[in-house]
């Protein structure tokens, strides 16, 4: 259970920052420096955000040392930003 939980916090915590960075990006750094440049700029940033994300999920879940422990809910958070990003394309 702790890793089903671990999961939906990962994944709710990244794709909330990437909702929250898109909107400065679409608005103001698309029409300046276009679609790529500016994906470009924002992936170091999330970049920062899944690394401090998935690592105040295994403190706050207090999750196992073990790699496996840590390395299933990281899959779980990815099956979910997969399936977000999917449905958000398909109409």
């Amino acid at each position: 259970m702790r890793t089903l939980k671990a999961g939906a916090l990962y994944f709710a915590l990244v794709f909330g920052a990437g909702f929250l960075l898109g909107i400065p990006r679409v608005l103001w750094l698309v029409p300046r420096l276009g679609a790529r440049t500016a994906e470009l700029i924002e992936s170091p940033i999330m970049l920062v955000v899944t690394i401090l994300a998935a690592g105040w999920v295994v403190r706050r879940v207090s999750l196992p040392t073990t790699g496996a422990a840590r390395l299933w809910p990281g899959f779980g958070g990815l099956r979910l930003l997969l399936a977000a990003g999917v449905t958000g394309v398909v109409k």
